[in-house]
């Protein structure tokens, strides 16, 4: 678990799991073999698994305490769910609800939910099966769906040609239909600490958590990249991409910008201890990961 504080705002990371899970080719289908072998040196073995040369890749969620508010950000896979087409996903029993406990976070008392975007390894835990019945996981959040995102994956989710498992109706649905569901536009602030803003390519209405003033403390940044080797090669989109010409477009952007600032950017899926801050390298920029425990800012 790792914690960070700026003034009166305190950051908590809180893993579900973090494994070498993907081939580098199969995450970035664009990737070539020998740009992969330059990097191997910095990649291994941190980063990259160096017996399998499987990346490792981190699902958590970052808790927000605010001094009015107690916010999730993303909420990972999920335990209990049906996921055969994504067997990582698929019927875990994963101590995600104790790590939340030992992070201090009642359930009950979480007052936001806020998903960056609506891929199924980021609202599973929105949910739990209680008795047969899918429950909201925090019965007394408002869960912050942008509405370009939602609109997006309710159309593609309920369409004939969707395939994929039915994480729509088991994470998503059971939220609205409990009342918990506040659609907003993709800037929106939560108070005076906590806003979002529009991140799209990786999905149409991916947002970033900023958190601070004009000049953000902190971004939590999604899945705007999967893992550091982007920021290295920022063309190189992952798989589950859905406008990958404007993810790289969104991207570069948010590289440049940041590199230029002391922002902590904190990704979905980065592994240990998760955050870091970008730099400018060459003709690209490097990741450099933050300290694995408080941090005062």
């Amino acid at each position: 678990m790792q914690r960070w504080k700026f003034g009166d705002v305190e950051i908590t990371r809180v893993l579900e799991f973090e494994a070498p899970i993907l081939d580098a080719r199969t995450l970035f289908p664009d990737a070539d073999e020998n740009t992969l072998k330059q990097h191997e040196g910095w990649l291994k073995p941190r980063l990259q698994d160096p017996i399998t040369g499987l990346l490792i890749l981190a699902f958590h969620t970052y808790v927000i305490r605010t001094p009015f508010h107690l916010i999730l950000v993303d909420t990972c896979g999920g335990n209990d769910k049906h996921r055969p087409q994504k067997p990582r996903y698929h019927q875990n029993n994963w101590p995600y609800l104790k790590n939340l406990e030992n992070a201090g976070v009642d359930p009950k008392e979480v007052d936001y939910v806020l998903c960056t975007h609506l891929h199924v390894d980021h609202v599973g835990w929105n949910t739990r099966l209680i008795d047969g019945q899918w429950i909201p996981t925090f019965p007394n959040a408002k869960y912050l769906f942008s509405k370009t995102e939602w609109d997006f994956w309710e159309q593609e989710c309920q369409s004939d040609t969707f395939t994929d498992d039915p994480y729509y109706e088991d994470s998503l649905l059971p939220v609205v239909k409990a009342g918990l569901a506040v659609f907003v536009d993709n800037e929106y602030a939560i108070d005076d600490w906590v806003r979002i803003v529009p991140s799209p390519g990786h999905t149409p209405g991916h947002v970033n958590v900023c958190i601070g003033g004009s000049i953000p403390n902190v971004v939590m940044s999604g899945d705007l990249m999967h893992h550091p080797i982007q920021c290295a090669e920022p063309d190189w989109n992952s798989c589950f991409c859905v406008n990958p010409r404007q993810s790289i477009t969104t991207r570069r952007e948010f590289l440049e910008t940041h590199s230029e600032m002391p922002t902590l950017i904190m990704p979905a899926h980065f592994p240990s201890p998760g955050a870091g801050r970008i730099v400018p390298e060459a003709d690209a920029w490097r990741f450099e990961f933050d300290g694995d425990e408080i941090l005062d800012c």
